[in-house]
């Protein structure tokens, strides 16, 4: 299987992923019903209402290197942070949606891989961390499981191979941050080819999608996951949408869901042969019969099948007498109009099982019955990706605050009442901890954990405290523009330098 570009082969239009930082698509039908007919606008708020509380707003911190442009494909620009190596953290969200009531989240692996901070956020405002249980770079679909005290909402998922054009579609998730955004349209094409992955089987549509709904649901109208939302075409580098968006189909979603539950990556398979797609110049050349087309496919695909170029020597396909030039016709009686639908059907196939091959050589038609080894170059990849999701910090972040005694030079500079107490924020690191969670320069950290504090080594003291008490989070009185507030910052065991004394105070 040859690798395909991550953005595709053309240089006018760029695919962008719509995570705030794609893409297995492999056969698995399903059984439950699709759309049928346009659903009436009053039915609209009542479904829409009951989907919300499956999908949630997801947020993760990675560590980048300083070096890093601060824009990407994330659907805003990700905030960061500097720390003692040479790093920076850069926030980003993302969208997902309940598939158990035990608390089991799909979301793109593209949203999750790399991070160390990861939690999701209901629609009620819920917030909760999260673990991931699997991941798939080259399927781009990743699990998270989150512990709740209650069931939650799961949604379930339709029939998207019975997907026609033109039906209305649904979409919710995170745009640029906002969570809970809808946004309607149809189904405007199907086996979309995006050059992104060997299987692509994109959904398009013109609901809008941004840079945040990567890992949201695509609904049809009877409230079922028709595809996972994951790319947009857009001219430019932060383009918004355009009215080109595409989605992992459902079926495809399933079979990698379906492997990561059981071993927490995708075991495809594949039978040693690299192929390309068949013109029709290359049909008359080998006096393919017209017969053999298979019709009714995706736009830019000959529906000729493919023609071997390569057969690795010790693999399955030479075992079993393919030859370079032998043109595949159908896997398991299973028409292959193009290079994508050889992968995909081989990929989901039995590992350690025979298929059948009908092939036409030298003016004949044959078969052969290569048997399906797993794919370990995609194992590889996808075990890179999850080892990812748990990198070491050298060292730990810092948590961004800078802080001083409320000297008397200070209270003076600062227009301070003589009887105002606590220590003084004098520089928070943008996109920091503390940052994120509201914190900026000129506050006035009164108390921690509603014990008074009056200098920098007090709160210090207190952060340590909560480390090696193991707790999660600290709990700040803060004095501000708009008078004082509780501010609860996670805290976190790896911290290194957790705050800074602010030399010149």
């Amino acid at each position: 299987m040859s690798d395909i570009s991550l953005f595709g082969r053309s240089s006018l239009i760029r695919v962008r992923r719509l995570a705030i930082v794609a893409i297995l698509a492999i056969a698995l039908p399903c059984s439950a019903n699709v759309a049928r007919a346009a659903l009436p606008p009053d039915g609209l708020p009542d479904l829409i209402q009951r989907l919300l509380p499956s999908v949630v707003n997801i947020t993760s911190r990675t560590l980048v290197p300083i070096a890093t442009s601060s824009l990407s494909a994330a659907s805003t620009v990700p905030t960061t942070a500097a720390t003692s190596a040479g790093q920076r953290a850069k926030t980003a969200v993302g969208s997902g949606f309940v598939i158990d009531p035990d608390g089991i989240i799909v979301t793109n692996n593209h949203v999750i891989e790399g991070a160390f901070d990861l939690f999701v956020t209901f629609q009620d405002g819920t917030v909760a961390n999260a673990t991931v249980l699997g991941t798939t770079r080259i399927g781009d679909i990743a699990l998270l499981k989150v512990n709740m005290i209650h069931k939650l909402p799961a949604l379930r998922f339709g029939d998207s191979t019975k997907l026609r054009v033109g039906q209305p579609v649904i979409a919710i998730g995170n745009p640029l941050g906002f969570g809970g955004t809808v946004s309607t349209g149809i189904v405007s094409a199907l086996n979309r080819d995006i050059m992104i992955s060997p299987f692509d089987d994109f959904i398009q549509t013109d609901a809008a999608l941004n840079h945040g709904n990567s890992g949201g649901p695509l609904f049809n109208i009877d409230g079922e996951v028709i595809g996972v939302n994951t790319a947009l075409y857009s001219a430019n580098a932060d383009g918004g949408s355009i009215g080109l968006g595409f989605s992992i189909p459902a079926y495809c979603a399933q079979f990698v869901i379906g492997q990561l539950r059981e071993f927490g990556l995708v075991r495809a398979g594949e039978v040693g042969l690299r192929v390309q797609d068949v013109s029709a110049e290359i049909a008359a050349a080998t006096g393919l019969p017209a017969s053999s087309r298979t019709l009714g496919i995706a736009p830019g695909s000959a529906g000729w099948g493919v023609i071997v170029t390569t057969v690795s020597p010790a693999g399955p396909a030479a075992a079993a007498g393919m030859q370079e030039g032998d043109i595949l016709l159908s896997l398991d009686d299973e028409p292959i109009a193009d290079i994508r639908a050889f992968a995909r059907v081989v990929a989901v196939h039995k590992l350690g099982a025979p298929v059948t091959i009908a092939l036409w050589r030298n003016g004949a038609m044959i078969t052969a019955s290569p048997v399906v080894r797993e794919w370990l170059t995609a194992q590889e990849t996808d075990r890179a990706a999850l080892a990812r999701t748990t990198p070491p910090r050298q060292p730990a972040m810092d948590m961004g605050l800078r802080l001083a005694s409320l000297s008397a030079d200070l209270r003076a500079t600062r227009d301070l009442p003589p009887d105002q107490s606590g220590v003084l924020v004098t520089r928070v690191v943008p996109g920091s901890i503390a940052g994120d969670h509201g914190l900026m320069e000129g506050d006035i950290i009164v108390k921690v954990m509603n014990k008074p504090v009056t200098k920098p080594e007090d709160v210090l003291s207190m952060l340590r405290g909560m480390i090696e008490t193991k707790r999660n989070s600290v709990l700040l009185l803060v004095q501000g523009t708009v008078g004082l507030r509780w501010v609860a910052l996670p805290v976190d065991p790896n911290l290194a330098h957790v705050i800074a004394a602010d030399k010149k105070g």
